[in-house]
C-alpha cells in the first residue's frame, strides 16, 4: 500500500509545481504590461466623431441667423470646400448668437470669439479644443490634451509641423482654448490671447449660404 502512494504524492507534487510555474509567469506577463504602460506615458488618443469637416450651405437662412463677415483667414484650411470658401476673406458665414444659451460650449465648434487688445477688430472666428480643467499643449502644430494626442482632423496643422509650439496652458472654470484651423494665420486666438471666458465666445457658426451669393 505504502508503496502504491508514492507515485500518486509526486504525481501531487509534480502538479502543484506546474501550477506555481504557471502563476509565476503569469505575473511575470503583467508586470511586463504594467511597465510598458508606465514607459508609454498611458497616453491615448482623444478623438472627435461628432464635429463634421465642413460646415453646411443653408438655403434661405432663418432671420435669428446672423450674417459675419470673415476678417482674418485663419479657418481657410484644406477640407473640400467648394470655391469660394466660406471662410475667405470677404465672405460671409451664418452665426446663432444665442445658441450657447442652450447649449454648451463643446470641442470642435467653430465660434465667434471677442477678441483681446484689437483696438481695429472687435471679433474673430476660431474653433473650440480645450475645455474647463484641460490641460492644452501644442507641439509642431500638433494639440495635445491633458498629454493625449488630439487625434481630429484640426487636431493637426501639418504645414506647421517645424514652427509652432506652445507651452502647456491649464484651462480655469469657464476657460476655453481656441484655435485657428491654420495655425499661423490666427491672429487673435488662444496661441497669443490665452484662454477665453465663457462669454467672450459670442455664437456658434452654422453654416453659410449658396457660394454663388456671398457678398463682398
Amino acid at each position: 500500500m505504502k508503496t502504491a502512494l508514492i507515485p500518486k504524492f509526486e504525481h501531487v507534487v509534480a502538479r502543484k509545481e506546474r501550477s506555481k510555474l504557471i502563476l509565476r509567469r503569469k505575473i511575470t506577463v503583467l508586470l511586463m504590461l504594467f511597465i510598458a504602460l508606465i514607459l508609454s506615458g498611458c497616453t491615448e488618443n482623444i478623438t472627435d466623431i461628432v464635429t463634421k469637416e465642413k460646415i453646411k450651405v443653408i438655403e434661405n437662412p432663418d432671420s435669428s441667423l446672423k450674417k459675419v463677415k470673415v476678417r482674418t483667414d485663419g479657418m481657410l484650411s484644406e477640407v473640400g470646400y467648394s470655391h469660394p470658401h466660406p471662410f475667405g476673406m470677404g465672405n460671409e458665414v451664418l452665426v446663432d448668437l444665442k445658441y450657447y444659451e442652450q447649449h454648451n460650449i463643446s470641442r470642435g465648434d467653430i465660434v465667434v470669439f471677442k477678441t483681446k487688445n484689437k483696438k481695429d477688430q472687435d471679433t474673430d472666428i476660431a474653433r473650440v479644443v480645450g475645455l474647463p480643467g484641460e490641460t492644452v499643449r501644442i507641439k509642431k502644430g500638433q494639440v495635445y490634451i491633458n498629454d493625449n494626442k488630439l487625434d481630429a482632423f484640426y487636431g493637426n496643422d501639418t504645414p506647421s509641423n517645424n514652427s509652432d509650439s506652445w507651452n502647456a496652458v491649464t484651462l480655469k472654470e469657464n476657460e476655453y482654448y481656441i484655435l485657428a484651423d491654420v495655425r499661423w494665420r490666427g491672429f487673435n486666438d488662444s496661441q497669443t490671447a490665452g484662454a477665453f471666458l465663457k462669454h467672450e465666445v459670442l455664437g456658434k457658426v452654422v453654416g453659410y449660404e449658396n457660394p454663388g451669393i456671398f457678398q463682398k
